[in-house]
């Protein structure tokens, strides 16, 4: 029996698979914070998803090779399929609202904004409304020491060497708050909301683990306490220009200093758990388990708010097999003050073909494996072979988070959906096929049709993964060929086949 024929009789007995509608009541409620929970149209919220870090600018924080760079439609829409398709309700981007000192960023020199920027966050919005998912969008980053991004940008811009004062200069904290209102009160014209009246969004995040400089420096009661109400500073002006969405502290210093939860505009607290961190804390920090997350969350929720886990590694560097992983997966869906979590970080396909570049700049398998940069926990779905991780490896810890993600949820874990058709992009070298990848997608059948031929002949049944894009055809590569792409989901269901090319 042909390819084709075989293809054609799947795609005829099998129940198309499609993902469940969202009520528009769940799409247009904003999720809210009712004690230590979190509720969306009144029903209990809990969620699991990506950290997608680009969607809003590519390669602004970690180096990328092809950054920075907007990101295409292509490239939103298909990281928001593959979340769909890892059942993810909650997606993190960190560049949506944190990016500044570049050309491309939202405010490329001080008190300047870039409507042009807004571009892409524009669009993923837009796509995670139409997925029925919400956003988290922090507001700065991190990164002290970058005269190019996050909080050393700041600094920079005001001839600041001390970090601390981000915390604590009235000059720095106006400037920070500019930006603050730049991002909520920007107009998205797809939507035709802006940002602060979409309900789209979840929650707006004060920074990225800014409290951590501070922390590794021999914290005292004055610098924890003005990072407390530097904290607290923000969280009342984003209320006071909307009262609508949650307020996120990420500084993570309710360690040290527990005061910070209680500050009145607080909505949800979270950490960020990478055990290869734990050196880095010092010799007496203790060791990151399944337990750690328990613990933080039990003392965030004992001062009524609600925790969440912003991010946490996924791969073998953090748990170094998928029993390791599974204990992890197990505690944050069954502790009940664990409200929602997402793992760091989802890449996506390529407009052209094969997977977006890992954005870090290690080539060493040693240091990929226990250092900051290494393979940056990059997770390409459903899995691809890097300096860290088997193919098959990276693929059963994918579809760990995907069973996860619908554990937090309450649902049943569903048939995988059916890939998108693939798009063949290239065959200008005769008999070297490139396609655009398929959400989803495990293996791809590559068809030809010979020059009078009726019928098209499957050369490649299910031989093709993205690392093969592009396709050698080994058959002969005389004139008049057409060829067609068909994608297979893990299920062993295939999409449409692409067009002919």
């Amino acid at each position: 029996m042909s390819g084709t024929r075989t293809r054609n009789i799947i795609l005829a007995t099998s129940a198309i698979i499609l993902l469940a509608p969202h009520l528009p009541a769940q799409t247009d409620a904003f999720v809210q914070r009712t004690g230590t929970k979190l509720t969306l149209s009144g029903a209990p919220f809990r969620y699991s998803g990506p950290n997608i870090e680009w969607l809003g600018l590519e390669g602004y924080g970690p180096h990328d090779p092809m950054g920075p760079r907007l990101p295409s439609h292509f490239e939103i829409d298909d990281a928001f399929d593959t979340a769909a398709e890892m059942g993810a309700k909650v997606v993190r981007a960190q560049t949506m609202g944190d990016t500044v000192g570049c050309p491309l960023c939202i405010e490329p020199t001080e008190g300047n904004i870039n409507e042009a920027a807004f571009a892409s966050s524009d669009y993923a919005v837009a796509t995670a409304r139409k997925h029925g998912m919400k956003l988290i969008i922090p507001l700065v980053g991190d990164c002290a020491t970058c005269a190019g991004g996050g909080i050393g940008q700041y600094l920079a811009w005001h001839r600041k060497p001390n970090p601390q004062d981000f915390f604590t200069d009235p000059a720095l904290i106006a400037a920070y708050e500019k930006h603050i209102d730049a991002v909520l009160n920007h107009l998205n014209p797809i939507t035709g909301l802006r940002y602060k009246d979409d309900p789209t969004i979840m929650a707006w995040e004060n920074c990225n683990m800014c409290g951590i400089l501070t922390m590794l420096s021999h914290p005292t009661p004055e610098s924890l306490a003005q990072i407390s109400t530097w904290s607290e500073t923000i969280g009342a002006h984003i209320k006071q220009t909307d009262p609508h969405h949650l307020y996120l502290d990420t500084t993570g210093l309710f360690r040290y200093y527990a005061k910070i939860i209680d500050n009145p505009s607080t909505d949800l607290v979270t950490f960020e758990f990478y055990p290869h961190w734990d050196a880095l804390l010092g010799p007496g920090a203790p060791a990151t388990t399944a337990a750690t997350f328990s613990h933080d969350a039990a003392t965030v929720t004992s001062h009524g708010k609600a925790f969440i886990v912003n991010e946490f590694g996924w791969d073998r560097t953090d748990w170094k097999t998928p029993a390791d992983l599974e204990q992890v997966l197990h505690t944050l869906a069954t502790d009940p003050n664990i409200s929602g979590d997402g793992f760091w970080a989802l890449q996506a396909h390529l407009d052209n073909f094969g997977f977006q570049p890992i954005p870090a700049d290690s080539t060493n398998p040693i240091f990929a494996e226990h250092g900051e940069s290494g393979q940056w926990w990059a997770l390409y779905y459903p899995g691809v072979k890097t300096l860290v991780n088997t193919a098959d490896d990276m693929a059963a810890r994918a579809q760990q988070l995907r069973a996860h993600a619908y554990a937090m949820s309450g649902t049943a874990v569903p048939k995988h959906a059916i890939p998108p058709r693939p798009v063949i992009t290239s065959t200008v070298i005769v008999g070297l096929i490139a396609w655009r990848g398929s959400a989803g997608a495990v293996r791809y059948s590559v068809e030809r049709n010979d020059a009078g031929s009726k019928e098209w002949k499957s050369i490649c049944d299910r031989c093709a993964t993205d690392a093969d894009d592009p396709w050698v055809d080994p058959h002969g590569t005389l004139g008049g060929i057409q060829y067609r792409v068909i994608a297979w989901n893990a299920d062993g269901i295939p999409s449409e086949p692409s067009d002919p090319r």
